[in-house]
């Protein structure tokens, strides 16, 4: 007996992984869980920590440092020094073999030419720029999980389509076998219908590999394991949605589009590599103080072989009379890097306007299509009722009917794929303007 529960147990061990393993999944669910999961916002979130702490380090050299240096030597010996007085010799300088070092010391940059207060504040704006990079990317990843959660709800509708015709199609070869056998129609007729369901037999086949690629790929772009069964439970539903004229749309993306903020930080970080490149015309003054507990320590002479502690205090100024330009060239590269910024920002706004132009037109496109399609489904039952009655009746061949069914198949993807294209225009249309939301 318990050898029979065991393999029950072990037969029923896949099942019930597999039902572990399924995802009820909402388009709001999937969003959640990619924004948790997504590599590229980890990764855009360790840039972002990288760049705060290199803020940190550029703030840092701001004040000043103190250091502890400690050090042993053992020397070589040689002669002590020595001088000889009226035939009789003095030891001046002992030979001491074993010196020890410890140096306390404090460096402050007085003045640097306003170079590492521009170099902080490059780096602050960096910084930001790096923020905005990751609502980049996040915006990215919203786009791209709804346009996957869609574009499979479309295919799974397709397939429900397809399938509701080869219902049709079966129900017209068994009427149109049963109009053989008594004489009514020829063999050819019998094969037309065959071929046919033969051909939405294969489009399904290509519709369901379609499918489980589409969900692979949504795996992969929710974190999950390849593997996991998803079962999409939103249904694509046309709720017009309006929104402001282009001029207005164009207005919000240039305030609100991540890009186009990363790079205005970015330009104003060139400002400040410009200005650190021009503190190379101004001079450099630092104060350093060192406190020395030695042995033997230099300072005293002659030499002893013990500790003894000194210090010192001191500035240092220091000015390139002549550099050969250095500074100049140097200036001039931090010059053009900023204009470099400023071209490409112009680039990208040229990018956007024609991003959101494009996007806005495809809306209200797809929103119109989307009533027309629907028109099309309307007549396309209609035809396919009439036609289908005429049929059984004898009034139209078969082939009449075949076309109403491709009609009315076509009708229904063509309407579905107008729901599809609308729902990715109007995502297209809020991320051109980054109407997500943080």
């Amino acid at each position: 007996m318990k050898r029979i529960l065991l393999l029950i147990a072990l037969f029923s061990l896949p099942a019930i992984l597999f039902a572990q393993s399924s995802y009820q999944l909402t388009i709001d669910n999937a969003v959640d869980m990619a924004l948790k999961n997504a590599k590229s916002l980890k990764l855009a979130e360790s840039k972002i920590t990288a760049a705060q702490a290199r803020t940190n380090e550029a703030n840092a050299q701001l004040y000043p440092t103190l250091r502890l240096v400690s050090g042993y030597a053992r020397l070589s010996e040689v002669e002590p020094f020595k001088i000889n007085f009226q035939g009789r010799e003095f030891e001046v300088s002992p030979t001491i073999l074993n010196n020890y070092q410890i140096r306390l010391g404090l460096q402050y940059p007085i003045f640097t030419g306003f170079r590492l207060e521009n170099n902080a504040k490059m780096m602050e704006l960096n910084t930001k720029a790096s923020q905005e990079d990751y609502e980049t990317e996040r915006a990215k990843t919203i786009f791209d999980v709804k346009n996957a959660y869609w574009s499979i709800k479309n295919l799974e509708l397709s397939l429900q389509s397809l399938q509701e015709n080869i219902r049709q199609v079966q129900a017209h070869l068994q009427d149109i076998e049963n109009f053989y056998k008594n004489g009514l129609t020829t063999e050819n007729e019998v094969l037309k219908v065959k071929v046919q369901l033969s051909n939405l037999e294969l489009t399904k086949i290509d519709l369901e590999n379609a499918i489980r690629i589409g969900k692979i790929n949504l795996c992969i772009l929710l974190g999950l394991p390849t593997q996991t069964e998803l079962v999409l439970i939103s249904q694509p539903e046309f709720q017009e949605k309006e929104f402001s004229d282009l001029n207005k749309l164009l207005e919000t993306a240039y305030k609100q589009r991540p890009e186009l903020l990363a790079l205005t930080f970015r330009k104003e970080a060139s400002q400040k590599v410009i200005s650190m490149a021009k503190s190379g015309w101004l001079p450099q003054i630092s104060f350093s103080a060192n406190y020395q507990y030695n042995r033997p320590n230099q300072r005293l002479m002659p030499a002893q072989d013990k500790f003894y502690g000194t210090w010192d205090i001191g500035f240092t100024i220091s000015y390139d009379i002549w550099n050969w330009m250095t500074t100049k060239y140097q200036t001039q590269q931090a010059e053009e890097s900023y204009r470099q910024a400023e071209i490409s920002y112009q680039q990208l706004k040229d990018a956007i306007n024609m991003e959101v132009s494009q996007n806005y037109f495809a809306f209200i496109k797809a929103k119109e299509k989307i009533n027309v399609a629907k028109q099309s489904v309307q007549q396309a039952e209609e035809n396919y009722r009439v036609t289908n009655e005429k049929f059984k009746n004898g009034v139209v061949s078969s082939s009449e009917l075949l076309d109403a069914e491709v009609a009315l198949l076509n009708a229904k993807v063509a309407y579905n794929n107008s729901i599809l294209e609308y729902e990715i225009a109007k995502i297209k249309l809020e991320k051109s303007i980054n109407n997500f939301g943080k």
